[in-house]
């Protein structure tokens, strides 16, 4: 059985498709969380599908220096070692660490909906929940469905540094029957193509389950979270459904 796109997509032909995804950008998107939260510097911070730790140095930097990453990509965690930061190999389904025991959990930069189900997308969910401590927050940075649906490019290519990247984009839909998800499921599926000089294609794919925001907040209410607030992009704009590039969502869990 092959693989999930996942495990073979997050190394070096990824880092070269989004430079930039930079701290720069991490900055801004770490600002404007902490300006919504009553955050201190003792607090427990877990960032889920950490990558090569943008946010998590950050943070560090800040001072929030019980911050923690975990991501699946042995690539990826190598650059956030070599910078010395916290983090751990691990499945965001199957998260290891007690319960109630960290104040904030994030997951930037479209890291949930990767799975082939949508169980396997809730699964996921409750494993944040479960880390929470009563009263701790939640931040899930989304693509807006609304949005992309309205504005999808089935297909482009650009050079960079003469690698040619062609990115083709399409939707899947599928009826969905079992729990409390959306009736039909829409998947964007990107297939992407690198070809670098006197070198074959390399080929890729990403799969990311969309959401919108009634699709969350069913899933809220699922979990016992309150969404505080929603954002439009990474730098913490208001939310437009139809206009906003990003749903961003900050949830705070029961007490």
């Amino acid at each position: 059985m092959d693989k999930p796109w996942f495990n073979r997509w997050f190394g070096e032909a990824y880092k070269r498709l989004y430079p930039h995804r930079d701290f720069k950008e991490a900055e801004l998107q770490v600002a404007f969380v902490l300006r919504e939260l009553p955050v201190t510097f003792k607090w427990r911070i877990l960032d889920v599908g950490c990558g090569q730790g943008r946010h998590l140095k950050i943070l560090r930097d800040l001072g929030y220096l019980s911050s923690f990453g975990l991501d699946l990509s042995i690539p990826l965690l190598r650059d956030a070692r070599s910078a010395s930061q916290q983090v751990i190999q691990g499945d965001m389904r199957h998260l290891p660490f007690p319960s109630n025991s960290f104040d904030w959990v994030n997951s930037f930069f479209t890291s949930f909906g990767y799975f082939a189900t949508f169980a396997e997308d809730v699964e996921a969910l409750s494993q944040f929940v479960s880390v929470l401590k009563p009263g701790g927050w939640l931040f899930l940075d989304l693509i807006n469905k609304d949005h992309l649906l309205s504005q999808l490019v089935s297909e482009d290519t650009c050079v960079k540094n003469q690698v040619t990247v062609t990115q083709r984009r399409r939707l899947e839909l599928s009826s969905q029957t079992v729990g409390a998800g959306p009736q039909t499921e829409t998947v964007v599926v990107k297939e992407i193509e690198i070809q670098k000089p006197g070198s074959e294609i390399e080929k890729f794919e990403e799969r990311v389950r969309l959401y919108s925001q009634e699709d969350m907040s069913a899933l809220a209410n699922q979990f016992s979270l309150r969404i505080v607030k929603t954002f439009g992009d990474e730098k913490g704009m208001p939310f437009h459904k139809s206009l906003s590039p990003r749903m961003a969502l900050l949830f705070q869990k029961g007490e």
